[in-house]
């Protein structure tokens, strides 16, 4: 038998330590949420609305589905469609020249910081409005991360840009990607009658969520058996190389689908936790990479992995310590 593994099993690429996608997480798992907001943000820009809000609990992978979106949109559209990534404006009281400073930073203007803040305006707009004109497309796509930290008066700032851009016949989607928070924001705008902002950036409104069923969790292991290769080219998927003798014997992740789920069902029964299951892929994807690297060919190199050792890893990624600081919140 040990002569017909070791048969069925190539050597594995050599990767320098700690240089793999596992370890430096530089990689995506195109999610069914991950996809469903791919579709919804498609249909904005394509139907060229102004804004739309994304929302969403803590950690539910909402940063990283942006860095996907981005990453897969000019597929869609047009290789020279402008689409920027604002991740800093955090202020806690809302001041003019560091907003203009932070999204010049962000889009990844070469001057950022000199200057008083009606010049950091202008070098904005004219960056955006280069950018935008050079498109086929003339069109200029701006997601904003945590964006339920954003004053009134900042609105009133991304508008004044809107409107400089539409004057040049530049068409701007303006994203909103944050917590639950931006709909109470949109709330407040309607009560307070300030329908302009609503109509500019809170028209639309997608509800970003974790994993909530197995069909979910299915697609998200089936990733690593399937569509993650590295070296690139090389055939050799995460799971493939992180377990290379169970591969080469048929196993694959996505079996464990069924193991997984219940298993994150008995964790919050016994810790007494309610509410529906709606799993964070931060802890999903850091439970799958505990058992790689602590389990795998360069960990304790088991030859599988078992439901004993899921239980460890889903406890080992913080999954529990979450929903209990959550529950707790709530009561």
């Amino acid at each position: 038998m040990g002569q017909v593994q070791s048969q069925l099993i190539e050597p594995r690429p050599s990767v320098p330590k700690g240089t793999h996608p596992v370890e430096e997480r530089a990689y995506i798992i195109p999610s069914n949420e991950v996809l469903r907001m791919y579709q919804a943000v498609h249909r904005w820009i394509k139907y060229r609305s102004p804004g739309g809000i994304i929302y969403g609990r803590p950690r539910l992978g909402k940063t990283r589905a942006i860095e996907y979106l981005i990453r897969t949109l000019p597929n869609e559209f047009s290789y020279d469609l402008p689409i920027f990534h604002v991740r800093t404006l955090h202020e806690k009281i809302a001041n003019e020249n560091n907003f203009f400073q932070t999204l010049l930073q962000d889009v990844g203007h070469s001057i950022p910081y000199t200057g008083k803040s009606a010049i950091k305006r202008s070098r904005l707009n004219k960056f955006l409005i280069e950018k935008g004109d050079n498109s086929k497309l003339k069109r200029v796509v701006l997601f904003i991360d945590e964006a339920q930290c954003l004053h009134e008066i900042q609105y009133g700032w991304l508008m004044d840009i809107y409107n400089e851009l539409d004057s040049y016949r530049i068409a701007m989607t303006v994203i909103l990607v944050g917590q639950l928070e931006l709909l109470h924001r949109r709330s407040l705008f309607l009560e307070t009658n300030r329908h302009q902002l609503v109509g500019r950036f809170m028209v639309n409104e997608h509800q970003f969520r974790g994993v909530r069923n197995i069909e979910d969790l299915r697609i998200c292991l089936q990733c690593y058996d399937n569509t993650t290769e590295y070296p690139q080219e090389s055939g050799w998927s995460y799971t493939r190389y992180y377990f290379p003798e169970a591969f080469a014997l048929g196993h694959r992740l996505g079996d464990f689908t069924e193991e997984i789920f219940d298993l994150f069902h008995t964790i919050r029964k016994e810790a007494k936790i309610t509410g529906p299951l709606d799993i964070p892929m931060q802890y999903l994807i850091t439970t799958i990479e505990y058992a790689f690297l602590e389990y795998g060919a360069d960990g304790l190199n088991e030859k599988w992995l078992t439901k004993a050792l899921w239980e460890e890893a889903i406890y080992e990624s913080g999954y529990l310590l979450a929903e209990l600081k959550i529950q707790t919140h709530h009561d």
